[in-house]
């Protein structure tokens, strides 16, 4: 028997337009979300390394075109991130499927996007914008304050850590970058999940993900500065360790994403099944 699709495609024209509910959590809630992850990690190791490997070959290809352009290594940098939630779809689509006691392969979790196509599509093009945004902001903040010689993309990055002359950029840059990150995490900590987990359009989803941080800013500012640190630790790592923090994140989201939303039985309906193929 194949199920290669747990659901048919969705439209967001389709989609029930009642927001859900979100529920308030405890600020240790995120601890939880990793002890869940992890166990899911090690369900399939093979299926979800295999997402951590293509995030990291995917970031490695990234730098290393970035890597003699002082004006995009940095944005890169955090502009892949901005794009993560994305490239997790296929976790979320694992761990989905393992709370449903449901058959699961890697091929299974690749097909994710076709539970909800067209929002799909739309959440990734907002996610390439917020990149590009970011891109254009980075570049044109060091064009604006950095008055120092050409370097090399790193020791651009040193002199501006170091150099006090250099400090009013860093603050600039630090803080337009933090209040982007902060927007896009409010709009994706639970809509890609949820896309991936019932039939809701995309503003919808948008709108629940900006709920759900309204209603748990510290609990979620936590799990914003663990999912950073863990990221930090993956780059730091010479991206070795995304190939494990990546598939820990993506599934820890979900289980974020079913603690912080009603169930579909409170709000919108479920994505029906499809009755099943023999094969």
């Amino acid at each position: 028997m194949t199920d290669p699709v747990a659901a048919p495609p969705a439209h967001c024209t389709e989609s029930c337009r009642i927001l859900p509910g979100v529920r308030r959590i405890g600020f240790g809630a995120p601890l939880g979300w990793l002890g869940r992850g992890w166990r899911d990690l090690w369900r399939q190791p093979g299926a979800s390394l295999f997402y951590g490997i293509a995030v990291a070959v995917t970031g490695a290809v990234i730098l290393g075109v970035t890597a003699s352009l002082p004006y995009l290594f940095a944005a890169a940098i955090t502009g892949f991130l901005l794009v993560a939630p994305m490239l997790a779809a296929g976790l979320y689509e694992l761990s989905r499927r393992y709370l449903a006691n449901e058959p699961v392969t890697l091929g299974d979790s690749m097909l994710a996007w076709k539970r909800n196509p067209s929002c799909m599509i739309g959440f990734g093009l907002l996610s390439i914008l917020a990149g590009t945004l970011w891109q254009v902001i980075s570049a044109v903040i060091v064009a604006v304050f950095y008055h120092g010689p050409p370097r090399e993309p790193l020791d651009l990055m040193i002199q501006v850590l170091i150099n006090p002359q250099h400090y009013l950029m860093f603050f600039v840059y630090m803080g337009a970058g933090g209040v982007l990150a902060a927007v896009v995490f409010a709009l994706s900590v639970v809509s890609m999940p949820m896309l991936i987990d019932r039939r809701c359009d995309l503003i919808s989803a948008l709108t629940t993900s900006i709920n759900a941080v309204a209603e748990n800013p510290l609990p979620l500012a936590f799990w914003a500065v663990i999912i950073m640190l863990l990221t930090g630790f993956g780059f730091a790592t010479a991206l070795v360790g995304l190939v494990l923090v990546m598939p820990w994140l993506g599934h820890a989201s979900f289980h974020a994403y079913r603690d912080l939303v009603e169930p579909v039985a409170n709000s919108c309906p479920a994505m029906p099944r499809p009755p099943a193929t023999g094969t």
